[in-house]
C-alpha cells in the first residue's frame, strides 16, 4: 500500500507504508514518518495527503539484460522463448500431477471397472472371436431365434 501526496500545481508523489509497532508509517528515505495530513518533503515542498493506492504487481515483460551486439529484438525473442520454456514447465508439472491423482484412485474401483469391461467384451465376442449375440431386455424370444438364423446381428 502507498501513501499518495499532492503538491500544490496538483503533481502527486507516492511512499510505501507499512505496519510499525502497531501503526501505520511511512518508509522514507529519512526512516519511518508518521502518516500525517500535510508532509514537508526536501525536493517537492510542503505535501497535502490525498488518498492511498494499492499496489498491483508489475505485469510488465521482464527483459533480461541485453548480450554484447544483440539487437532489442533479438532480446524480446530470447525473453519469449524463457517465457514459454516455463509455460511449458508448468503445464508438464500440471499434467505429471493430473496422473498422480489418477493413479492413486481406490484400486478394488479400477479392478471392478476392468472386470466389467471385460465381461462386456466376452459377451461381444465370445472365445475371442467372431460376434456373440447381445440379449436386450426389450427382445422378445422370435427377435433372438430370428437373429441366431440368420446370423445378423447389432453392436
Amino acid at each position: 500500500m502507498r501513501a499518495v501526496y499532492k503538491n500544490e500545481q496538483g503533481a502527486t508523489y507516492s511512499c510505501p507504508v507499512e505496519i510499525h509497532n502497531g501503526k501505520w508509517a511511512m518508509v522514507t528515505s529519512e526512516g519511518l514518518q508518521p502518516i500525517t495530513f500535510y508532509f514537508d518533503d526536501d525536493v517537492a515542498g510542503r505535501l497535502t495527503f490525498d488518498h492511498y493506492r494499492s499496489e498491483e504487481p508489475d505485469s510488465r515483460l521482464q527483459l533480461p539484460p541485453r548480450l554484447p551486439g544483440e539487437s532489442s529484438f533479438r532480446q524480446l525473442q530470447r525473453a519469449n522463448v524463457t517465457r514459454i520454456e516455463d509455460e511449458r514447465q508448468n503445464r508438464l508439472w500440471a499434467r505429471t500431477e493430473a496422473q498422480n491423482a489418477a493413479a492413486d484412485r481406490d484400486a478394488t474401483a479400477v479392478a471392478a471397472a476392468q472386470e466389467l469391461n471385460s465381461q462386456i467384451l466376452h459377451a461381444k465376442k465370445p472365445n475371442g472371436r467372431g460376434v456373440g449375440v447381445l440379449v436386450t431386455q426389450g427382445m422378445s424370444a422370435t427377435e433372438i431365434e430370428a437373429a441366431l438364423r440368420n446370423k445378423r446381428f447389432r453392436d
